[in-house]
């Protein structure tokens, strides 16, 4: 059974399915964390490529407005000035085993950085379940 670069055995018990991330590492059934990170929108494709080389897929894309640093800009056009108070952003979410998540993040950092203020941020925080609704399988092997 292949999935994102990476493959699954069944485990001695029979029940759960151990995952293996492309190194053949064994990745553990039910430790997964979800990230989110909030980058600039004509980085998008930049980071599914750069996701999708780390073995990485299956992802959900938002679009959002944000404010970070940048706090209150300022913009001129047509002559007049106005306020920006929000600048439109992505939310890219995705959930992975806990092994691929640092080769997630650091392909997100990678790809989606400039240098400048904007660039966005990347959250991780523990996920205790997934099931996948179609089949009913828990575990990362429902990612």
């Amino acid at each position: 059974m292949h999935k994102s670069g990476s493959r699954y055995t069944k485990s001695n018990s029979g029940s759960n399915y151990e995952q293996h991330g492309p190194d053949g590492t064994a990745e553990r059934d039910g430790v997964m964390k979800r990230i989110e990170a909030v980058i600039k929108p004509y980085k998008l494709e930049e980071v599914q490529d750069a996701l999708g080389e780390a073995g990485i897929n299956g992802t959900t894309v938002y679009e959002v407005m944000g404010l970070g640093q940048q706090r209150e800009l300022t913009e001129t056009r047509g002559g007049a000035s106005y306020s920006v108070d929000f600048l439109p952003k992505l939310k890219i979410d995705l959930v992975v085993a806990d092994q691929s998540a640092e080769r997630a993040v650091n392909a997100i950092i990678k790809s989606a950085r400039t240098g400048k203020i904007g660039d966005g941020k990347v959250f991780v925080s523990s996920v205790e379940e997934v099931v996948r609704i179609r089949t009913g399988e828990k575990g990362a092997i429902a990612v």
